[in-house]
């Protein structure tokens, strides 16, 4: 079982879900706002939320990978579909953001003492929540992802490959 199966695994596959759609939830809900260009305050506090939302989403995550969170004895095993499906709604996650930065910081908002705070803790977890999708993702592939690994071994070991700082 590939450690990002692990994580969903300790969590259980149905409370693993519900954290991602809660920490999706709260992005989509700031976004509206964004759209709608709703009055700072109420940003401000979607803000916080979604801030405080997914810090505890990716420290929760940390804690699973640390192996901290003893393991969910009824868990379901989990399946290479339901590793995708986490991965695409990490993605659906990052974009998501990736929009609520951007929108926010155009309107001005980084700068805004009662905003910036909260839109700088989303800003550095971004890349958190994508390296995850993009982790769940590759071990939704672990046969191919192994063979690749496995082809690159079998050529290093007949030498056909080329040491790039030989190469001028």
């Amino acid at each position: 079982m590939s450690s990002a199966a692990v994580i969903i695994n300790t969590l259980g596959t149905y409370n693993w879900n519900a954290r991602v759609y809660g920490t999706l939830t709260a992005a989509s809900q700031l976004a509206a706002s964004v759209k709608n260009r709703t009055n700072k305050l109420r940003i401000a506090y979607h803000l916080h939320r979604l801030n405080n939302t997914l810090m505890e989403f990716v420290q929760l995550i940390h804690t699973a990978m640390e192996g901290k969170l003893p393991a969910n004895p009824g868990a379901e095993p989990v399946t290479p579909r339901v590793l995708r499906a986490s991965a695409d709604n990490l993605e659906q996650l990052h974009r998501t953001l990736e929009y609520i930065v951007e929108a926010l910081r155009r309107a001005g908002m980084m700068n805004d003492s009662i905003t910036a705070a909260s839109l700088r803790g989303i800003q550095r977890n971004i890349e958190q929540i994508a390296s995850v999708a993009d982790w769940f993702d590759l071990a939704s592939q672990l046969p191919e992802v192994t063979e690749i690994f496995d082809r690159a071994k079998q050529e290093k070991e007949r030498g056909e490959l080329i040491d790039l700082t030989q190469v001028d």
